[in-house]
């Protein structure tokens, strides 16, 4: 014997049982999670004040492989990490001090 309930009655239990649309009232505002910002792009040095922003301690980055320094040289001072392991290796670089990369 197949029983079938009225449909109010089948409403009425799915929004008891929480079925349906969800269930329960919205999430609170803080429960939602937050669009990441997105970043404001960092300012451009002019090669011009290149050496005023190391004088203000500046870090020189070199983001080139192994392959273009043995190539090409680079300059003392220079922190080199390629491109393709900064990610994984940003922690090497100082915190609260402008970066210019190469």
């Amino acid at each position: 014997m197949n029983r079938t309930l009225p449909l109010g009655a089948a409403a009425l239990a799915a929004a008891v049982l929480g079925w349906g649309c969800g269930g329960g009232e919205p999430p609170a505002e803080e429960d939602t999670p937050a669009e990441p910002a997105t970043p404001e792009p960092a300012p451009r040095v002019e090669a011009a004040d290149i050496d005023a922003a190391l004088a203000n301690g500046a870090v020189l980055l070199d983001v080139r492989t192994d392959e273009e320094l043995a190539e090409h040289g680079t300059i003392d001072g220079f922190v080199h990490i390629p491109i393709d392991e900064l990610e994984a290796r940003i922690g090497e670089l100082p915190a609260g001090v402008p970066v210019l990369t190469a």
